[in-house]
């Protein structure tokens, strides 16, 4: 495993908790990842996942959303919006150490849809969108009363200021990745969405997988097919 090391990233009042993993030679590329809703940095998933791609040249950042993992704040007072911002600010960040390098960007679930929106803002050369609800209205009894968990009332009523759909019909170049199976956010929502997506781009279904890829051979091909697709619109060094 390639190492990581402390990379934290001013947004508003708060320092939001990043780890960095560089590549061995010159980076190719930024890449930055974004997890899900209640996920953090940490995610064994997407920790393998910022070493692959360092492993491929790139300079990769896995950060804590505001209330997650390491980093302070409120995670039952998050938002589509809120989350958006904040990983504008990992671009910020990440633009002051490589300026003329291309953004790729990576999110998982509920980072699925942030990095679209941050893409509509300050676009990437590609993305890549691992088990990412596109409709939330048939999500919003999970999210409004979770078992067990903060209600995410401040979510939901934001998600009513994004039109989602016509933020898909603008975001080229991205690669979507579903479990056949996912339990959350349904297989039918990646396949609407990749109707909407103008070319270029894919859609990778995992047969028989669940909504976090848990079974270690779904990640790898999850990974090696996201990897590919980044490699068609990053130049060699």
């Amino acid at each position: 495993m390639i190492e990581s090391e402390v990379f934290n990233i001013p947004h508003a009042e708060i320092e939001l908790a990043g780890r960095l993993h560089r590549p061995q030679g010159a980076p190719r590329a930024l890449a930055i990842i974004s997890h899900g809703l209640e996920s953090s940095k940490d995610s064994e998933k997407l920790t393998r996942l910022a070493a692959a791609l360092a492993r491929t040249g790139y300079l990769a950042l896995r950060f804590d959303h505001a209330g997650c993992g390491d980093s302070p704040g409120d995670q039952s007072r998050t938002s589509l919006t809120a989350r958006r911002d904040e990983f504008l600010s990992t671009v910020k960040a990440m633009r002051a150490l490589e300026p003329e390098l291309p953004l790729v960007y990576m999110g998982s679930s509920f980072g699925g849809t942030v990095i679209a929106l941050a893409g509509d803002i300050e676009p990437p050369v590609c993305s890549l969108h691992w088990s990412t609800p596109w409709d939330f209205e048939p999500l919003f009894g999970i999210i409004q009363d979770p078992d067990g968990r903060p209600t995410l009332r401040d979510m939901v009523r934001d998600m009513y200021y994004h039109d989602i759909e016509a933020v898909l019909a603008r975001t080229a170049r991205a690669f979507l990745v579903h479990g056949e199976l996912d339990e959350v956010v349904p297989v039918g929502q990646a396949e609407r969405a990749h109707q909407v997506l103008p070319e270029p781009k894919g859609l990778l279904i995992l047969p028989g997988a669940d909504h976090r890829l848990s079974n270690l051979e779904d990640q790898k091909q999850a990974m090696a097919h996201s990897l590919a697709w980044v490699e068609q619109f990053v130049k060699p060094v």
